[in-house]
C-alpha cells in the first residue's frame, strides 16, 4: 500500500506544477520498428517509447540494462553489475520472449535463446525504439512480450567523452563523422572498464558422490572490461537507389563468482547492409541481410571450461506498395541458426523462412492495420500468427482510442531441442493470444496514455523433474494496465509511468495462481527536471515492487526505491564541452533484483556512486 500511494501522490505532486503551459511545437517522433516502415508515432497503434541519444546522455547510464530500468511494463534482473548476466521482462513475459533486434538484424544466441543485452556497449547506441505487445505477425519467432530495437551510433562531426567514477570504472568515447549529398559515413570507438564489487562473495556447490552442499567462499572483485566499435556507410547513387552498411563489434571479459566458470571472454559483431530501390514514388523495394556471431568462452580461474559459437544468416526482402493514406507491405525472411561448440549436440543448424504481409491505412479520424505472417521451421514445421489494430482520434490530440488483437509464439532453443541428455526433439513452439484496449491524449501541456493488456501463453516450455528434459507443459496469463504522463512547462520538465500487472502461472498444479518469478506486480518511475542558464539538474526515482525468484513463490525479494541525481552544465556556451555528474543510489539501498543458486544469498547491486563525465559534441 505504501508503494502504491508514494507513487501517486510524488506523480500528481510532478503533475500539478502549473495548469497554465503551453507545450512546444516539436517534430513529431518517426518509429520502424512497429511496422516495419516508416511511421509517425502518433499513428501506430498500441504501447512505443523512443530513446534518443540525447535521453541516454540525459540519464548518465553506465549500461543498456540501467536505459530500460524504469521504463512502462519492464522488469530488469542483474546478476551483479556490469557486464553480469541480466535479464529483461516486457509485460510479465519471461526473458527470451522478447526480441531484440540491432539496426533490424536480429539478436540472441542460438544455444540458449537468450540476448546478452548487458554486454552491448550503451555509448554505440543511437536510438532504442520499445514496441510492447506480440509483433510475430511481422518478425515470427520470440515476439511475444514485444520486440526492442537498438540504433547504433550515427556521427556528425567529432564527437568525444571520457568519463570516471565508483569501483574504479573508466569510460573513453571517439567518434566523428560527415555526409554529403551522395555519401556519408561515420565511426565511433568505445573502451570501459570497471573493478567492480564482489557479487555475490559465497555459494553452495553440490558435489559428488554425497552432493551434499559445500559453501564457497570468494571475495573478488567482478570486474569487467569492454572494447567496441561501430561504423557506418552510405552511398545514395542515384534518387531511385541508397546502399547503407552498418556494423557494431564488441570483445572483452566479464568476471563473476561461480563453481564451474567464473570468468567469460566474449566477441560478438553485427554486421549488416540495406539496400534502398524506388523504381516509382509509390513503390519501394529493401534487400537486407546481416550475421550475427557470438563467440562465449568460458574459464574457471583461468582454465578454460568450455566454448560456445552461435551464429544467426539472414536476409530480406520487403515491397512498400504506397497509396493515398494506404500502404500494404509484403515481405521475405530467410534465417540460418548455426551453433558450433566443445558440447556435442545431435542438430547444430536449422533454417526458417517467413513470409508476411501488412495493410496500414489512416481513413478520416481512423487508424487500421492488418498484418499476417506464415513460418516454415525445419524442426517444427509451419507456424502462423496474425496482427489487427484500431485507433479513433475521437478529438484530435485531445483524445485517441486504440485496440488490438495478435497472436505470437516463440520457437525451441538449441538446448531445449538437442542437449546432449536434458533435451526433447519433440518440442513444439510457445504461443501466445493477446488482447489489448488503451487511451491517449493531449490535456493542455501533460501528455497522457493508458494501457490495459490481457495476453494467454499456452505450450511454455519448462523442465519435466519427472522426464528431466524440458516440455510443453505450462500455461500463462499476462495482464495489466500501464499508465505514462510527461511534459514541460516552462524550465520544468517531468515524465513519470506506473505498471500493475498480473503475471500469473495457470497451470494445475500446487503452483497454480502463482506469480511468475522476477516480475514484480507493481512498478513506475518518476523523472524531473529543472533548466537554468546553462545548467540542467534532474532526479530519477525507480520504485520496484516485491518479487519472487521463483515460481513457487517462496523466495521473495523485497520491494525497493532508488534515487539518482543528476546535473549537467555547458562549460561555456556554443563550446560543445559539458560536464556531466551522477550521484546513483543516492540513499545507499541495498537491494537485490535475482538471488543466487542458494536462495539466502542475492546477487548484489550497486551501492551509492557517483561517476562524472567530460563531454563535447558540436553544437547544433
Amino acid at each position: 500500500m505504501f508503494f502504491r500511494v508514494s507513487l501517486m501522490a510524488t506523480t500528481v505532486a510532478a503533475c500539478c506544477v502549473s495548469t497554465q503551459a503551453i507545450a512546444a511545437e516539436q517534430l513529431e517522433e518517426v518509429v520502424v520498428t512497429a511496422s516495419r516502415t516508416e511511421q509517425p508515432i502518433s499513428e501506430v497503434i498500441g504501447s512505443v517509447t523512443v530513446i534518443t541519444r540525447e535521453q541516454i546522455e540525459q540519464r548518465q547510464a553506465q549500461s543498456l540494462q540501467e536505459v530500460l530500468r524504469g521504463e512502462l511494463g519492464i522488469d530488469i534482473y542483474n546478476s551483479g553489475g556490469l557486464g553480469k548476466l541480466s535479464g529483461v521482462s516486457v509485460r510479465g513475459a519471461k526473458s527470451g520472449q522478447t526480441l531484440f533486434l540491432v539496426d533490424g538484424v536480429r539478436l540472441g544466441s542460438a544455444s540458449a535463446g537468450l540476448t546478452s543485452f548487458e554486454l552491448i556497449p550503451v555509448d554505440q547506441i543511437e536510438r532504442i525504439e520499445i514496441i510492447r505487445g506480440p509483433r510475430s505477425s511481422l518478425y515470427g519467432s520470440d515476439a511475444i512480450g514485444g520486440v526492442i530495437q537498438i540504433f547504433t551510433r550515427k556521427n556528425t562531426g567529432i564527437v568525444a567523452s571520457i568519463g570516471s567514477g565508483s569501483y574504479d570504472t573508466r569510460n573513453y568515447n571517439l567518434g566523428f563523422g560527415a555526409s554529403n549529398y551522395k555519401l556519408k559515413f561515420s565511426l565511433h570507438v568505445n573502451h570501459m572498464q570497471s573493478a567492480g564489487y564482489d557479487s555475490l562473495g559465497s555459494y553452495n556447490t553440490y558435489p559428488a558422490p554425497t552432493y551434499s552442499p559445500v559453501l564457497v567462499t570468494e571475495t573478488d572483485k567482478d570486474n569487467f572490461d569492454s572494447s567496441s566499435i561501430t561504423s557506418e556507410i552510405g552511398y545514395k547513387f542515384n534518387s531511385a537507389i541508397n546502399l547503407e552498411l552498418t556494423t557494431l563489434y564488441s570483445e572483452g571479459l566479464t568476471r563473476y563468482d561461480g563453481s564451474s566458470q567464473n570468468e567469460t571472454r566474449f566477441r560478438n559483431s553485427t554486421p549488416n547492409f540495406k539496400l534502398h530501390l524506388t523504381p516509382l514514388e509509390t513503390l519501394e523495394l529493401t534487400l537486407s541481410g546481416g550475421i550475427t556471431q557470438d563467440v562465449s568462452e568460458g574459464y574457471k580461474d583461468g582454465a578454460f571450461a568450455s566454448r560456445f559459437f552461435t551464429e544467426k544468416q539472414s536476409a530480406s526482402t520487403q515491397l512498400d506498395w504506397k497509396l493515398k493514406k494506404q500502404k500494404i507491405t509484403f515481405g521475405l525472411d530467410y534465417l540460418i541458426d548455426d551453433l558450433s561448440s566443445d558440447t556435442s549436440y545431435n542438430v547444430s543448424e536449422r533454417k526458417n523462412t517467413g513470409i508476411y504481409a501488412q495493410y496500414l491505412a489512416s481513413i478520416y479520424k481512423h487508424e487500421l492495420s492488418a498484418s499476417l505472417r506464415s513460418d516454415r521451421n525445419d524442426q517444427f514445421g509451419s507456424y502462423t500468427t496474425n496482427q489487427l489494430g484500431w485507433k479513433w482520434f475521437v478529438l484530435s490530440k485531445s483524445l485517441a482510442l486504440n485496440a488490438g488483437w495478435g497472436q505470437a509464439f516463440r520457437a525451441p532453443t538449441f538446448n531445449d531441442l538437442y542437449y546432449p541428455g536434458f533435451s526433447n526433439p519433440t518440442l513444439q513452439p510457445e504461443k501466445s493470444e493477446n488482447y489489448e484496449l488503451g487511451a491517449s491524449g493531449l490535456l493542455s501541456w501533460i501528455n497522457w496514455s493508458i494501457q490495459t493488456y490481457s495476453t494467454n501463453v499456452t505450450d511454455l516450455i519448462t523442465w519435466n523433474n519427472t522426464t528431466y528434459q524440458p516440455d510443453n507443459i505450462s500455461k500463462v496469463k499476462l495482464k495489466g494496465t500501464e499508465l505514462h504522463l510527461n511534459g514541460q512547462w516552462q524550465k520544468i520538465s517531468f515524465d513519470t509511468n506506473y505498471t500493475i500487472q498480473q503475471p500469473r502461472n495457470r497451470e494445475v498444479g500446487i503452483n497454480y495462481e502463482h506469480i511468475l518469478a522476477r516480475s514484480a506486480r507493481q512498478s513506475g518511475r518518476v523523472n524531473l527536471g529543472y533548466r537554468f542558464n546553462n545548467t540542467q539538474l534532474s532526479t530519477n526515482i525507480n520504485i520496484i515492487g516485491p518479487r519472487y525468484d521463483d515460481l513457487a513463490n517462496t523466495n521473495r525479494m523485497g520491494g525497493y526505491a532508488t534515487v539518482d541525481l543528476l546535473s549537467n552544465i555547458e562549460l561555456t556556451k556554443h563550446s560543445g564541452f559539458s560536464i556531466q555528474t551522477k550521484l546513483g543510489n543516492v540513499f545507499n539501498r541495498t537491494y537485490a533484483t535475482a538471488l543466487g543458486w542458494d536462495p539466502t544469498i542475492p546477487y548484489k547491486q550497486e551501492g551509492r556512486s557517483v561517476f562524472v563525465t567530460l563531454r563535447y559534441q558540436p553544437v547544433k
